[in-house]
């Protein structure tokens, strides 16, 4: 009896020992390099790689068959690099190659000095002495007796 290539399936219908972040063609791991996971039309995903190879020439055009349902898509002008990423497992990829991010601590209180715990009372310093302008003794607009005069003038 004739024996399936790679490694057994599983009861869930997915090889066994392969994660989500492993291409099923070449059962290796996805990378920030050379095996970008990339996402085809039908929305199954593959290294870069392996993509690569699956890219040929079919009726004067080049398309790229998907190896698990045979749909066919249409190769970028830029080639397989132009294709869409697998945006979740790039991502996780990202995430497992990056140092963790260390959440920022508000700054710890001067050796010595009181703790600020409290808003401020006065947000902005008092204001000095404010420049005085004249002011005209009446409108100009010949009012007559409407038009307000400065105290100690004389009545227009």
């Amino acid at each position: 009896m004739l024996q399936p290539e790679g490694p057994p399936a599983s009861e869930e219908g997915t090889a066994a020992g392969i994660r989500r972040g492993d291409c099923i063609i070449c059962y290796s791991a996805y990378d920030l390099a050379g095996r970008l996971p990339r996402r085809l039309y039908c929305g199954h995903t593959f290294c870069q790689a392996c993509v690569r190879r699956l890219d040929a020439p079919i009726h004067e055009q080049r398309w790229i068959p998907c190896p698990q349902c045979r749909q066919s898509t249409p190769t970028p002008r830029g080639g397989v690099a132009m294709l869409d990423l697998d945006l979740a497992a790039f991502l996780a990829i990202k995430a497992e190659r990056e140092p963790p991010r260390v959440e920022p601590r508000p700054p710890a209180p001067l050796k010595g000095g009181p703790a600020v715990t409290r808003q401020p009372a006065v947000l902005c310093p008092p204001l000095g002495p404010q420049p005085r302008f004249p002011q005209p003794s009446c409108c100009c607009w010949g009012c007559g007796h409407l038009c307000w005069a400065p105290p100690g003038s004389p009545g227009v």
